[in-house]
């Protein structure tokens, strides 16, 4: 079971894949349903604070912990459980450079995975916080032009948009897609299209736009399960070798490199997919707009910094101790760190969301006032 359903259920790029589209989708909410000139300069004056104070914080506290303890028994989780994947953050060279892994989160361009701020952080996926930031430019370019211009052109203009930028393998087409979706939702025009589905000139052929969704699940999860049986790797590199190199010329990757961030197109039809059909039901809407989803959401980054953090250091730590010292098998070992890390990975967000995760969304704010006020 665990076999077949991991494409689905235990695909990183999937997850990684969803909060970028994700997040390009709301970063656009507060603008397009206030739309004013405050609005927009106090969204792009306060998103460096808002995550970067969080990030900076949470890469230093990585910087400073495993520059200070012993990592073998990282190797030795990594060992028991054949996982060739986990390994243990890198160590900055020295303070300087560890400031610069710090601050070049909110500056890196591409090759996201390979700046030294991700390779210090356990799990190496501080780069999806990095590329989410970057993301968020793109969709603050776009958004306000939406609108001021014709809602039929948001189609044409967006769709060309994120073309390009799937053609130059960037995350640009995510966050053109993000930006669509948001403004489906908000837009009448387009909400009122939606739901009226597609129909030739003569209105003789009709399709609902929820059955394309359906669709592109199908179709992007068939796609999955081919990536993951492994098909030879020409057919795989083939299409990553026939784009154009970012502003370079030439190929852009030459071969597909796994280990590197790769917007797939098989994640975007499954993501597109499932927000579309939640659009299209009010019950999803009505769970997913819960309080409880929306604290949650509020504090996903702090949650996110601090359970990695726990996780890489008590959590496996208590289950070599569970396994190897206790004779506990693999799977109780697991189940036990996991359900103590869960409690202490959400009092240690809680506390990371209202001594840093807060006090950044504040002073970003306050940051924009002062520029007002001067």
């Amino acid at each position: 079971m665990t076999l077949i359903l991991s494409p689905l259920l235990w695909d990183e790029s999937f997850i990684f894949c969803f909060f970028i589209l994700l997040s390009a989708r709301t970063v656009s909410i507060s603008f397009l349903r206030e739309v004013n000139s405050a609005t927009y300069a106090r969204s792009l004056i306060s998103r460096p604070i808002r995550m970067g104070l969080p990030l900076a914080v949470g890469l230093a506290i990585s910087c400073a912990v495993f520059s200070t303890i012993n990592t073998q028994y990282l190797e030795d989780f990594a060992r028991l459980n054949q996982n060739p994947y986990l390994r243990a953050p890198e160590r900055p060279d020295g303070a300087l450079a560890s400031f610069n892994s710090i601050w070049n989160l909110l500056w890196v361009t591409r090759d996201y995975s390979l700046q030294m701020g991700n390779l210090a952080f356990p799990s190496w996926t501080l780069w999806v916080p990095s590329a989410i930031y970057l993301q968020s430019y793109t969709v603050y370019i776009f958004m306000v032009i939406l609108p001021f211009s014709r809602p039929a052109w948001h189609v044409n203009g967006l769709v060309m948009f994120a073309f390009g930028s799937w053609w130059f393998n960037s995350w640009g087409w995510y966050s053109a897609t993000g930006l669509f979706l948001a403004d489906i939702a908000i837009n009448p025009p387009l909400r009122t299209a939606l739901f009226r589905g597609w129909s030739n000139s003569s209105g003789s052929v009709r399709m609902p736009y929820w059955a394309l969704a359906a669709v592109f699940v199908a179709v992007g999860t068939g796609l999955k399960y081919m990536w993951t049986a492994g098909l030879d790797q020409d057919f795989w590199s083939g299409e990553a070798h026939a784009h154009p190199a970012r502003y370079t010329g030439g190929s852009s990757f030459g071969y597909y490199d796994g280990s590197q961030p790769y917007p797939r197109m098989d994640n975007w039809l499954v993501i597109v997919g499932l927000l579309v059909l939640v659009e299209f039901s009010e019950i999803a809407k009505t769970i997913l707009s819960s309080k409880i989803f929306k604290l949650v959401g509020r504090r996903s980054l702090s949650y996110y910094l601090t359970s990695t953090l726990l996780m890489y250091t008590a959590g496996v730590k208590i289950f070599l101790y569970c396994n190897v010292s206790a004779g506990y098998s693999s799977a109780s070992a697991k189940a036990v760190a996991f359900f103590v890390v869960l409690p202490c990975s959400i009092l240690a967000g809680e506390i990371f969301h209202w001594a840093i995760d807060k006090p950044a969304v504040w002073a970003g704010h306050a940051v924009f006032r002062w520029t007002r006020d001067m």
